[in-house]
């Protein structure tokens, strides 16, 4: 039989069916390949859609009709946006990305999905597929939680298979596509005539084996849909593509269901107001000012834009308010030629300490409530949100305010263990807190519930032993229902958070817990020796640095520290090195590399020592007897987590049926107080 004409059209996939654009050239070949697209988008039923959309972030403005929609109905996007009251909505700008534009494109096209509310037109039963390669943040981000939602709606089934069982930034030969470094996953959804909406759709999940991709496309090409290997999902209509909590694991309360609150970490938007001395941050403070052009000025501020235009922090306008415990500095940048604010210490990454101006108009989103709970007796705990710890401790603790990226460099949600400065109001639910005390027969406090969790989940044993559980990310606690070792996780879970703070926290002068930096016993501790100093200027930072592990020897540029176990060296925290993490913003070239047409950051990021510092080496004999301790300790957490695991446990049920996870009314934390330039908050 004769082959059928291919129809292939030169076109915008995203553009509006409904009209000619007026930039659209009306005569010729690629005017009428348009308007013949236009028809086939309005009116031709599709059955099938395939493909690999592009991905790109923060694409705003690029979604063409998707996110602009037709005058006069919803925006075909805005069926995919989580409505205010899920609690979600600082997620959704993960939405405007180019691939979830195809998405939302495909499934109205495919599955006919918001028709009528999108154009008007009448709703018909469809039937179809769609299948993408997509990058894999939709399977269980909380801002797609309104998409999940709508393709458990729209589908009869969907089938997902995990490319990148190796998480972010897995080693090169291992990525389906050899230039992408985010988790990869296909997605093929299937409606079928007849669907009912509210039944939703049957997922089905299954991971690649990890390895190189050839053996990835092997197992591929032998895939049926039908066949062995297919994990279920869960049924909740928001719940993630990712394999139902099963066993054990699922009777485990999760870890957001033992505290009150959790936020976002702050959020700077620009990097030069972080530093690890904060000499460099009062000096790039100095040349911002002394700026005389103010659109060099601005240059060097390096504004939040949004669609080209100045975004969360100005620069030319006023401030409402300050950062609570700190000067408030409310006139517009621009104007403001006095000193810096004074940088604090600020809770960089995990177990790296830095510097931060902490001054509101310089950091895009600085979440205000962890700056109004915070005093010298706040601990916070940070833990990976949408991803999977794969290595080392599954959470981490910092004694100071922390980064939006502090667990790992990759987002994360931050526990406090105080809602209030005055550390009066435990962030522990109460009702947690009053059940567990009746069921050891001793009182249980905040920091008792800290200090277990920091035993029992912050060291690598725990992600390990959970690494199956783990495919589907959302940590989550074996909770023992012995006196005794709820005890024993305390003591030992107290030496790790005041560890992880650098003996700021936790500290017990009698439990030999000195308020102080932890130091290890002297025959295991790193020394410097004559001759092994990091030279400072003027000889130039280091830009190196090494290991020899026979000679347990850490090479920094000319120096070295000696006694220094391979253990240390490896030390990570999911997938990030904490060594050479730390070594790589203390070094010479500081530079990042810029992805996608992301911009340069500002000119005074180059704002820098010119020779290694002596705190640079405090700080990293400090790093090093911290990791040489937590080492130590991980033995005894291994031994003390199998022993809870196969001891009693509290399950989520005997708690929930217990009032002890039940949600507190707290008042919403009020807007932070305004500030008056010059002064400091309480």
């Amino acid at each position: 039989p004769p082959v059928p004409e291919l129809r292939l059209f030169i076109t915008d996939t995203l553009g509006n069916p409904f009209f000619e654009e007026d930039t659209l050239v009306q005569v010729g070949a690629v005017a009428k390949s348009r308007r013949d697209a236009n028809a086939v988008k309005k009116g031709q039923p599709i059955t099938v859609v395939i493909g690999n959309p592009p991905y790109k972030e923060k694409a705003r403005g690029r979604g063409g009709w998707i996110e602009a929609g037709t005058k006069g109905y919803e925006k075909p996007l805005d069926r995919w946006r989580p409505p205010r009251n899920w609690g979600v909505g600082a997620h959704a700008k993960h939405l405007k990305n180019l691939y979830i534009y195809f998405w939302r494109w495909a499934t109205w096209k495919v599955f006919g999905s918001g028709l009528t509310a999108s154009t008007g037109l009448p709703e018909t039963d469809q039937e179809g597929i769609v299948c993408f390669i997509t990058v894999a943040g939709f399977l269980n981000g909380p801002g797609f939680e309104r998409m999940r939602e709508d393709l458990r709606q729209t589908c009869s089934d969907i089938w997902v298979v995990d490319c990148s069982p190796e998480g972010h930034q897995p080693n090169v030969p291992t990525r389906i596509f050899q230039g992408v470094q985010q988790p990869v996953c296909i997605v093929l959804a299937a409606r079928k005539l007849g669907k009912n909406a509210k039944e939703p759709a049957r997922v089905h999940f299954r991971t690649l084996p990890e390895g190189r991709r050839e053996a990835k496309f092997a197992v591929l090409a032998g895939l049926s849909l039908d066949g062995p290997g297919w994990v279920n999902g869960p049924t909740g209509w928001r719940d993630p593509f990712l394999p139902a909590a099963a066993g054990a694991w699922a009777a485990f309360p999760a870890l957001k269901d033992l505290f009150v609150y959790d936020g976002s970490g702050v959020m700077p938007g620009r990097t030069w107001i972080i530093a690890p001395d904060a000499a460099s941050l009062k000096a790039r403070w100095s040349r911002l000012i002394s700026e005389k052009d103010a659109t060099k000025k601005e240059t060097l501020f390096h504004p939040h834009l949004r669609k080209a235009e100045p975004g969360d922090k100005p620069f030319r306008k006023a401030d409402s308010r300050g950062l609570a415990g700190h000067e408030a500095r409310l006139e517009p940048v621009i104007n403001d030629g006095k000193a810096g604010v004074e940088p604090i210490r600020y809770g960089f990454r995990s177990l790296d300490r830095q510097w931060i101006i902490p001054d509101a108009r310089l950091i895009n989103q600085p979440n205000p409530t962890l700056w109004q709970a915070y005093s010298s007796q706040q601990t916070h705990l940070t833990a990976p949100e949408d991803r999977t710890p794969t290595a080392g401790p599954a959470l981490t603790f910092t004694s100071l305010i922390p980064d939006l990226h502090h667990y790992h460099g990759r987002g994360g949600r931050v526990f406090p263990l105080w809602r209030d400065a005055g550390a009066t109001q435990p962030n522990v639910r109460p009702a947690l807190l009053e059940q567990l005390a009746t069921a050891y027969g001793r009182s249980v406090s905040a920091e008792d519930v800290m200090a277990y969790l920091a035993a029992v989940v912050a060291h690598p044993a725990f992600t390990v032993r959970f690494a199956p559980d783990l495919v589907r990310p959302g940590l989550r606690v074996p909770l023992t229902a012995d006196a005794a070792l709820f005890a024993e996780a305390v003591a030992l879970g107290r030496e790790v958070v005041w560890l992880h703070c650098y003996g700021e926290r936790f500290a017990d002068p009698a439990a030999n817990r000195p308020k102080r930096a932890p130091r290890l016993p002297k025959d295991k501790a790193p020394t410097i020796p004559v001759g092994g100093a990091i030279p400072s200027a003027p000889e130039p930072l280091p830009d190196t640095m090494d290991y020899d592990a026979a000679g347990r020897r850490l090479r920094i540029g000319k120096g070295y520290v000696e006694n220094v176990s391979p253990e240390m060296w490896a030390y990570e925290v999911s997938g990030k090195p904490v060594l050479r993490q730390w070594f790589s913003y203390r070094r010479r070239d500081r530079t990042r590399p810029i992805i996608g047409d992301r911009r340069p950051p500002s000119p005074l990021d180059s704002v820098q020592p010119e020779g290694w510092l002596a705190e640079y080496t405090t700080d990293l004999l400090d790093l090093l007897h911290v990791l040489g301790r937590l080492i130590a300790l991980e033995p005894a957490q291994a031994d003390l987590l199998a022993r809870i695991c196969a001891g009693p446990l509290r399950s989520v049920g005997d708690l929930g049926a217990a009032g002890a996870l039940a949600v507190l009314e707290v008042a919403k934390a009020s807007r932070a107080k305004r500030v008056k330039p010059g002064a400091a908050s309480a």
